[in-house]
């Protein structure tokens, strides 16, 4: 989700996080800054936001007691992610001349993150049009890497490596262990991911954990209400709703989820009336999307079955769901008692890890189907 507000990346600017702020600041006064740092959280936590803000305060030339001055030639530097000792690698596609490195796409980069430094790695891919391509940091991204890592600090007090979704680098990730694990005086790795369990265990165990929480409503309210001028009720609305993910806050915000709404709508109806021609259909389209948009679909699907869940057992529960799909889920429970909605989310959460295995997808959402098929039982119309 990119919006036309700009932001700069001092941890004044960041969304709460006032625990994790005030450790990265001490260790930094303290001079116990560890070489190789891993800032784990979530999407929307925050978490590339508050590597930048380090990144800019640790090369700062003046200092202040809880954050980087914003003036220095460094920092004004930093704010345009053009520092000469902060390099950025992120998964990359290749696309028309450009290739897999990840200077290749510096220009978009810079935009994307200035734009939205809380964004997710499928609306980055989006951004760059990869299409159906699937993101990489790939082996020659690894290769400049430890070339650029062993070239003179120009002049920042440290030279930085900020990764961004390590998750994508693969096996190619090993080339990197020796530098690492060996890196070149003053030089630092900040390694920004969402989900640990997705690292190469060599390289993980080579970094410092620092575990960033999601965010807490009121902070994603308040900054809602003043970046956006958003209604104070409107506000507090959509912070009940992300679960501590300002991303998906903005996405709220902008109704972004309103193709993915439409799209499930259309499938559980094919689904549900048990019409194999119309399922089979989707299954067909659905397939040739590329796994990114297959996988956000599929986020999106247990997002609404999750509320289903707690709809069905909790009789004044204020669901995180629009007027329109609350409509829909509330038809959709007609059908079904808990554990075979249970069971069902059971499905979609195996077919979201064999989507992220390069499954056949045809397979993948046609078994799918056929399970909300036998759910359905022909019993229920959303049209």
């Amino acid at each position: 989700m990119f919006t036309k507000h700009p932001q700069t990346m001092q941890f004044a600017d960041i969304i709460g996080q006032e625990a994790v702020k005030s450790y990265l600041l001490k260790n930094a006064r303290q001079d116990s800054v560890s070489h190789a740092q891993l800032f784990l959280g979530a999407e929307g936590s925050g978490n590339l936001a508050l590597a930048l803000a380090y990144a800019q305060y640790l090369n700062c030339t003046n200092k202040q007691p809880a954050d980087s001055c914003g003036r220095c030639n460094s920092c004004q530097m930093s704010l345009k992610l053009a520092h000469p000792d902060i390099h950025f690698s992120y998964p990359t596609v290749t696309v028309g001349s450009k290739g897999k490195k990840s200077t290749d796409y510096m220009a978009e980069w810079r935009q994307a993150v200035l734009q939205n430094p809380y964004m997710n790695v499928f609306e980055w891919l989006q951004f760059i049009k990869a299409e159906n391509k699937q993101g990489n940091i790939t082996a020659e991204e690894c290769d400049e890497i430890v070339r650029k890592l062993n070239l003179t600090s120009f002049q920042g007090a440290y030279k930085i490596l900020i990764i961004w979704m390590p998750e994508y680098l693969g096996k190619e990730g090993n080339k990197l262990l020796k530098v690492i694990e060996e890196p070149p005086a003053g030089t630092l790795f900040l390694l920004v991911a969402e989900n640990a369990d997705a690292l190469l265990a060599t390289i993980l165990s080579r970094t410092q954990l620092l575990r960033i929480p999601p965010l807490n409503p009121p902070d994603i309210a308040v900054n809602l209400h003043n970046r956006f001028q958003l209604p104070h009720q409107a506000a507090r609305q959509i912070a009940a709703q992300c679960n501590g993910n300002y991303n998906a806050a903005l996405r709220l915000m902008s109704n972004a989820n309103v193709n993915n709404r439409q799209l499930l709508t259309g499938w559980l109806n094919a689904c549900l009336q048990n019409n194999v021609p119309q399922f089979a259909q989707f299954t067909e389209e659905i397939a040739e999307t590329g796994r990114e948009i297959q996988k956000n679909f599929i986020g999106y699907c247990l997002h609404f079955f999750h509320e289903c869940l707690r709809l069905s057992m909790l009789p004044n529960y204020e669901a995180l769901l629009e007027k329109d799909e609350i409509q829909t889920a509330n038809r959709f429970l007609q059908s079904l008692n808990y554990n075979s909605l249970e069971e069902l989310v059971q499905a979609f959460e195996k077919a979201d890890e064999h989507i992220a295995r390069n499954a056949n997808p045809k397979i993948v959402f046609f078994n799918l189907s056929i399970r909300l098929a036998d759910t359905g039982q022909g019993k229920i119309s959303f049209t």
